[in-house]
């Protein structure tokens, strides 16, 4: 009996000290149980649209957090998070003038946030300028310290927030790299809200729209812009404008500025002209430019995105544009007292038609006028402007645009204007998730931030397939935090790593982006992977190189090959691709394990799982289409192969293309938009000059089964197989 006495007494004892250990670290951490946070907000606050929206939202989300007590002005609360208590005036000033360049105005950003414990009650403190500083700093409490993640306009992670973790000795500074940062929906594309941007009878359009607008508040950007394409007539422009109208509004009252992409007279891919027909006077394309910008600005726009080009390889006349430009941009900032802004498009100055123009020299007032435009320095696809290889657009690499830069930089507003994906035969149309644009995204952001650049402006292709997540880092990058004056070093798996919670898989994502980075891009695999397009297959030396293409077009390989060139291919070729895929297929099979994740993260991994998946697959198939096409060449050189050399690789490549599709399926089951928006025919045909959403080719996995077509019956011409409209993209017919 004593026995059973001292060891219960020595258990309790034992269980005491487990007890005293367990709330000791809940004091050390700094660790807090929950049953009431509010925020103190005063009354101006409280109205004003910006912070208003912001609190209510922020309010929403904790108590879905935590399952405690959530709202505004409980002084009783455990938890407080206290706003800037004095008066914030508000700058109306449209432009600022810095170092005598004129900049679009935005309202100081900088947040900082303290805490301490008074009490039973821990206090948080944000030190903010300005209604839109207070709106990030609370959005940014949330995410970057309590565990929220803003990944997707259609689904948000909320944390479970049973204790409060944050320090009590809090002191965390933040700033935005850039002044201005958001994306550009590249609406000329059937994306994902298209048609409820575009599209005045999309049904919830409106809706879908203010949900993109609130992903863009919460993950603290400030810019918003996509492309108005044509419209029938200038009533079908008016009750567009009726239309788009209160969500713009909505944006600007959530700290966004808006802007609209349009053309002068861009031809192609049904664009907006400010004016349309050709009429040889000039006050007559002045007067039909005067009548749409009065129509357009109906809506307030920020900005004013403009394409003076008919094309992206054609200047045009080169003296007329630049008589048209000024004076438009004369009415813009002049007029409504909006930014007009160009993009630089990657092609160079030599390479494009019309190149050799002679252009009047600006007068004084002229260049002060012009001053005022902004220029966007765009790059495209995973490449970055440090890159020393970047095989796009009849380009070496793209340094030139780093040059263009910095020397714009001297006399205007400029902008980084770089690409999260690119639609067209590139890697989202193919499909494959390719890591490495976290690589370059992130290593461009931090050279812009060091070179003080304006703004950052992401020009958006889609989101399903794990695109989302190269969006949202973009987003989260574009900030920097710094704890007790220690800047924090972004690392490009950070956010993805951060929402998994998993150590395993984050061990394996970095071996696939590495592996993605050494082969696919440094490597220069890409050139093999992507899909043919119709420029890269114009005959008679007419193929123009707008991404990385193989040494060889397959229609010289199919046809004219000699045999030392077929050797080349055989030993450097396939042996890297061959090796990729080795090394790749023993991480993906680590992949399958169970990881013990929650539902959302289980469901966000196997997304991101299976699109690598598919670009493994993708790498095979090629090895098998490629070792066909040699194998074909190779039986017109020596007679004496039998056919069945070649057919079992075409056999191969059908059955991982099979497998590819099934793959494709399961993914389909979880797109967070409807099918006949992005992944079918577009009944009508949809707004843009493509009769089907951009994961349409994705569907049947097209751009694959051509490439057997082609081989198999040596057809290698532009329209074979063709989904293309060309006559429809080029803006020949409606």
């Amino acid at each position: 009996m004593k026995k059973l006495t001292s060891l219960r007494n020595d258990m309790m004892q034992q269980l005491s000290l487990l007890l005293i250990l367990f709330f000791s670290v809940l004091f050390h951490c700094n660790i807090h149980a929950i049953n009431s946070i509010s925020i103190i907000a005063n009354e101006q606050l409280l109205q004003n649209p910006t912070t208003q929206k912001t609190i209510d939202d922020c309010i929403r989300l904790l108590q879905k957090a935590c399952q405690c007590k959530v709202n505004a002005n409980d002084r009783d609360s455990e938890i407080q998070l206290l706003l800037p208590d004095q008066k914030i005036t508000i700058d109306t000033q449209k432009n600022i003038l810095k170092d005598s360049v004129s900049y679009l105005a935005y309202p100081a950003q900088d947040y900082h946030w303290t805490s301490k414990r008074i009490g039973k009650q821990i206090i948080l403190t944000l030190d903010a300028t300005s209604f839109e500083a207070i709106s990030f700093g609370l959005y940014g409490l949330l995410q970057e310290q309590l565990g929220f993640a803003f990944y997707h306009t259609k689904q948000t992670y909320i944390p479970n927030i049973s204790y409060w973790g944050i320090t009590e000795n809090l002191d965390w500074s933040v700033r935005p790299r850039f002044i201005k940062r958001g994306f550009h929906l590249h609406t000329m594309h059937p994306l994902e809200i298209t048609e409820p941007l575009l599209n005045q009878h999309c049904e919830n359009g409106i809706e879908l729209v203010i949900e993109y607008i609130d992903w863009l508040a919460r993950n603290q950007q400030n810019y918003l812009e996509f492309n108005l394409l044509e419209k029938k007539d200038k009533k079908d422009l008016k009750e567009w404008i009726n239309y788009i109208k209160p969500a713009m509004l909505y944006a600007q009252r959530r700290g966004i500025l808006i802007g609209v992409d349009i053309s002068l007279h861009m031809t192609q891919q049904k664009a907006f002209m400010l004016y349309e027909s050709l009429p040889n006077n000039f006050q007559k394309k002045q007067k039909q430019i005067e009548e749409n910008l009065a129509i357009l600005f109906e809506v307030p726009w920020d900005v004013i995105a403009m394409e003076f080009s008919t094309t992206e390889f054609t200047q045009g006349n080169v003296q007329k544009k630049q008589d048209l430009q000024l004076y438009i941009n004369d009415l813009v900032s002049n007029t409504y007292h909006a930014k007009l802004t160009g993009r630089e498009h990657v092609v160079k100055k030599e390479n494009t038609l019309g190149k050799s123009q002679q252009v009047q020299p600006m007068t004084a007032a002229q260049k002060k006028l012009d001053q005022t435009r902004g220029v966007l320095i765009h790059t495209v696809m995973f490449y970055g402007l440090n890159d020393q290889k970047a095989p796009v657009y009849e380009n070496e690499n793209l340094l030139h645009m780093l040059d263009m830069l910095q020397e714009e930089q001297k006399h205007r507003e400029i902008w980084y204007y770089p690409e999260s994906a690119y639609w067209v035969t590139f890697d989202n149309s193919v499909p494959m998730l390719l890591l490495p644009y976290l690589n370059t995204r992130l290593a461009d952001i931090l050279l812009m931030d060091s070179l003080n650049v304006e703004g950052h402006l992401t020009f958006s292709s889609g989101w399903e397939w794990g695109y989302w997540l190269i969006d949202w880092s973009i987003a989260r990058w574009s900030w920097e935090s710094s704890f007790e004056g220690r800047i924090q070093q972004p690392n490009p798996l950070e956010y993805i790593n951060t929402l998994l919670q998993n150590g395993k898989a984050s061990k394996l994502l970095s071996q696939v982006s590495e592996l993605q980075q050494t082969y696919i891009k440094e490597k220069e695999m890409i050139r093999y992977l992507v899909a043919q397009t119709i420029t890269d297959e114009l005959p008679f030396g007419l193929a123009i190189e707008f991404h990385p293409s193989p040494p060889h077009s397959y229609r010289y390989m199919a046809r004219k090959a000699p045999q030392d060139t077929i050797d080349w291919w055989k030993n450097n070729v396939i042996p890297t691709l061959q090796e990729f895929t080795t090394k790749y297929d023993l991480i993906l099979a680590e992949m399958n394990q169970d990881f013990q994740f929650n539902q959302q993260q289980a469901l966000l991994f196997n997304e991101i799982k299976i699109a690598l998946q598919v670009t493994n697959l993708r790498v095979k198939h090629k090895i098998e289409t490629i070792q066909f096409l040699l194998k074909k060449r190779q039986q017109k050189l020596d007679k004496n192969l039998p056919d069945s050399v070649a057919q079992i690789h075409l056999d191969q490549a059908k059955a991982i293309r099979l497998q590819g599709i099934e793959l494709v399926a399961l993914q389909e089951q979880h797109y967070r938009y409807p099918m006949n928006w992005v992944a079918e025919k577009i009944n009508g045909g949809g707004s843009t000059s493509y009769d089907f959403g951009y994961l349409y080719t994705v569907h049947n996995l097209h751009f694959w089964q051509r490439e057997e077509q082609q081989i198999e019956q040596n057809k290698f011409g532009p329209f074979f197989n063709s989904i293309w409209d060309v006559s429809r993209i080029l803006g020949v017919v409606d």
